[in-house]
Parts: structure tokens; sequence; C-alpha cells
């Protein structure tokens, strides 16, 4: 089973989730959904709290360079509120994607296409890959979760600053 490491709030440089895997299980329950055994819920607990550092930029700074994940940020300010900690809203998004997986699979799909070149010399076959870099694509749209972080991007006007 992976272990988790929920962010505390203070910027952990090991941690690996926001959340803990009863608080994603009674979001689910809460909703009528059944997330399964408690491993499979900690493995995309940590898919989840992945795929959420691939929406930034934030607002604010992330309080340690050597922090693992993208919240808790220092002037992190939504409609005239200061925030410390990890908002509600982030905790409530990563569970939120846990209902969009148990959905419709996979948060982060590889479009990686190769070719197989062959060459032979003698006795001697030769073959390797050529072709594009790993490019990845979000596997499906997430309305509520988007929604959930909307206060908490930089707009495109940059007015709000980050350092990840």
């Amino acid at each position: 089973m992976v272990t988790l490491i929920v962010e505390d709030g203070t910027g952990l440089p090991n941690a690996n989730t926001y959340i803990t895997v009863e608080y994603a299980r009674q979001y689910g329950q809460d909703r009528g959904i059944d997330l399964g055994e408690d491993y499979l819920i900690a493995q995309n607990l940590v898919l989840a709290a992945d795929y959420i550092s691939t929406k930034g930029p934030f607002k604010g700074k992330v309080l340690s360079l050597d922090q693992s994940l993208d919240f808790p940020r220092s002037g992190l300010q939504v409609h005239g509120e200061q925030f410390t900690g990890v908002p509600q809203k982030v905790k409530n998004a990563q569970a939120q994607l846990l209902l969009d997986i148990k959905e419709s699979g996979a948060l982060l799909t590889s479009n990686r296409q190769f070719a197989l070149k062959k060459r032979q010399l003698e006795g001697l076959v030769q073959e390797w890959a050529v072709g594009s870099y790993a490019q990845y694509k979000p596997g499906a749209t997430h309305v509520l979760f988007d929604s959930l972080m909307a206060d908490y991007l930089r707009n495109a006007s940059g007015q709000a600053w980050s350092y990840r």
C-alpha cells in the first residue's frame, strides 16, 4: 500500500497528498459514491495531488522551495481574504478528482507516438524507436475540480506572482 504523507499546512518536503483516505471516502459517501478499497484510494490520492500540480501557476508563492506540493502558499489572497495552510477548496478538489477517476478513469494519459526503425547488417539486427517525446494531456474534463481551483489560479493579466 502507498504510504500517504498528508500536507499539514507547513510545507512538508515529503507530502504526497492534501487529504486522508478517510476524508476522501467521506467526500464520496456524502455524494453517494463508494471509492473502493483503501489501497486504491491511497494510490489515487497521490495521482490526484500530482494532477493538481499540473494546473498552475497558482497565486502566491510556496512557503518553502523544499516543499513537495503546491500548497500551502504565502501571499495567497482570494476575494480580499488571506489564506494560510491548505484551503478547504483545494482539499475538496483533490477528493473530487477521486470521484472523477472512479467515473472516467485516468487523470492524465500519454499520447506518446513512436515509429520503429529497423536495420540489418549481416547477422546483426538493430531496432530503435524514433518520434515524439511524451506529451501528457487530460484524460477527461473535470468541471467541478476546475471550479473549486479557479480562485487559486493566477489570472491571465499576470497580477498574481508565483515561484512554481
